[in-house]
């Protein structure tokens, strides 16, 4: 965890997926724990699409790891409501990024968003699912509905999608 990052770095070589999000939200930034928001969907999406075998609660977001599962943002220093009220990242951490995901060199990088997507890599993502951007070798990369309330309309989509994440990790 650098000296101003709100959450720490969930990585560690191994992984089998790091889930990316831009920024914590407010309430993950008071909680210091990912996806910490009442009405976030992460942690029951996480369960119901079998990657965790019970339910974890934010404050235990570091045994996410057990499960082969790394937790990282892009704004590390920023905290929002909604993603679209960001500032647009900087190259350096768009770097940073890239960096980080390169080192721990999970099998999967899952963007928790297209916004996120977009952010992170400075392109359009024009679909769900599995995506041909290559961060690194061997990591393969995927995009999902977010997991934030805002995102509820499209919920059995968007558990299809963590559902798919899943089998694909085999």
């Amino acid at each position: 965890m650098t000296e101003h990052s709100l959450l720490p770095d969930l990585l560690q070589t191994g992984l089998n997926v790091v889930f990316v999000g831009a920024a914590a939200s407010l309430w993950s930034a008071e909680a210091g724990h990912y996806y910490a928001g009442p009405s976030n969907r992460f942690w029951p999406l996480l369960h119901q699409a079998g990657f965790t075998p019970r339910q974890l609660r934010p404050e235990e977001d570091a045994e996410a790891l057990q499960y082969g599962i790394g937790l990282t943002g892009l704004m590390k220093q920023s905290a929002s409501s909604a993603n679209h009220l960001l500032p647009p990242p900087t190259l350096q951490q768009r770097r940073t990024l890239q960096r980080k995901l390169a080192q721990a060199s999970p099998r999967w990088v899952c963007y928790n968003g297209r916004d996120v997507y977009r952010m992170a890599l400075g392109s359009e993502c024009e679909r769900w699912g599995e995506q041909t951007a290559v961060p690194a070798e061997g990591t393969r990369v995927f995009v999902t509905i977010s997991s934030s309330a805002r995102a509820d309309r499209w919920g059995a989509e968007r558990l299809a999608l963590f559902r798919e994440l899943r089998f694909l990790l085999g």
